[in-house]
């Protein structure tokens, strides 16, 4: 998929926008961003100082391709900004939530 970040419209490197590259299964405190499990998307939690939130499918595609979360808030510059299609979004959000 092609990736790019934030106020950057230069690709990235494929080697670069792997999910796992940043979303180690690691725990939160110690991972440079947090894991991408059942859990950790499906909780009901304040995130980046927003209001309490969970993510679903359409926040999950949000968030990949226009780096925002389901409060509306931005994240980290350093996220990718991918150009993934609509089905792939959803096959994603499935494999990450089903895992």
């Amino acid at each position: 998929m092609s990736a790019h970040l934030r106020d950057d419209d230069r690709p990235l490197p494929a080697w670069t926008t792997r999910c796992v590259s940043c979303h180690a299964g690691t725990p939160t405190a110690a991972a440079f961003a947090p894991p991408l499990t059942h859990d950790s998307l499906l909780a009901a939690t304040q995130r980046r100082g927003g209001p309490i939130s969970h993510y679903d499918a359409t926040a999950f595609c949000r968030a990949v391709r226009e780096g925002v979360d389901p409060a509306g808030v931005l994240l980290r510059k350093s996220m990718p900004r991918y150009r993934i299609a609509d089905a792939q979004c959803m096959a994603l959000w499935r494999y990450v939530v089903h895992q």
